[in-house]
């Protein structure tokens, strides 16, 4: 049983727009993952989504790491907790 558009959707969204940068085509990947995260979310519930996020933040933080070191990784990682400390 899936959920409905307005009752998984918005929830959905609204966790997350606050936290969203302005349009741009430099955001399309970020829009990206978060029509994948919603998706997930209104398909197969919070529990899922949460993990995904999570398997989402492990490989980008790998990847920067091996790209950019890992003083990058820490820095995006910085930015993803006060992200989340906006959203509480």
């Amino acid at each position: 049983m899936s959920a409905s558009p307005s009752s998984c959707g918005d929830k959905a969204m609204s966790a997350c727009c606050c936290c969203m940068p302005d349009d741009s085509d430099h955001y399309k990947y970020g829009e990206d993952a978060l029509a994948i995260l919603k998706a997930v979310y209104c398909r197969d519930g919070a529990d899922v989504a949460a993990q995904v996020a999570k398997n989402m933040i492990a490989v980008a933080t790998a990847l920067l790491t091996c790209q950019y070191g890992p003083d990058e990784a820490r820095r995006v990682l910085r930015i993803i907790g006060e992200a989340q400390g906006k959203a509480s």
